[in-house]
């Protein structure tokens, strides 16, 4: 599964699914979409969990999908966060915190500004988008990120959400495994426990 869905989906998890399925032992490796499909087509993985633009491909089964929000993202103290309305060129004058180049809404964000003949040069770049997020809310520098990670800083009062003008981001989150993959008892298990953890994890978060 991509890498920040982890804790929504895992960490969140874990517990009420060892409690209901004691059983069923899960191995979860972490990686981008294209990775993720790879593994799926190799049969290293049974079922994957994206979170990229919406994946059209009769090849493959999408047991729960649901969109996701994703802003631009900055400290309560920045100077940005009283600001109505911004221009991404206006933006990029500050300190970027980031996700690894290529990776899923990353991927996005870079295709939208290369479109605009534009590049963010960040300060860092990790795969832990809580740890991002929590560097954003000490002001070290803004994000993008999707809404699941930075709700409980927004409602807080730690971190804003800003509005950007002529920027939309289409994210989703979805739960797919290859057509003509056999689903074992337990597979079938862990299919239907995530589709139903799916439909809603990312508004609780």
């Amino acid at each position: 599964m991509a890498d920040s869905l982890c804790t929504p989906l895992i960490v969140k998890s874990f517990s009420d699914f060892r409690a209901k399925y004691p059983n069923i032992s899960l191995l979860v490796t972490t990686a981008g979409t294209g990775d993720l499909f790879r593994m799926l087509d190799h049969n290293d993985a049974d079922v994957a969990c994206t979170l990229d633009s919406h994946i059209y491909n009769t090849s493959y089964i999408i047991s729960a999908e649901e969109k996701v929000g994703a802003h631009f993202v900055c400290s309560v103290n920045s100077p940005l966060a009283s600001m109505e309305a911004l221009t991404i060129q206006e933006l990029l004058n500050h300190p970027f915190l980031l996700t690894e180049k290529g990776m899923s809404y990353r991927r996005i964000l870079d295709e939208f500004l290369a479109l605009h003949s534009l590049e963010i040069h960040p300060i860092l770049e990790m795969g832990n988008a809580d740890l991002i997020c929590s560097l954003v809310a000490e002001n070290a520098g803004i994000s993008f990120l999707p809404d699941y990670v930075t709700e409980s800083a927004v409602r807080t009062g730690r971190v804003v959400r800003l509005k950007i003008e002529g920027f939309e981001c289409e994210l989703w989150g979805q739960l797919i495994y290859r057509r003509d993959k056999w689903l074992s008892a337990p597979v079938q298990a862990v299919v239907s426990y995530f589709s139903q953890s799916t439909g809603n994890f990312l508004q609780d978060s």
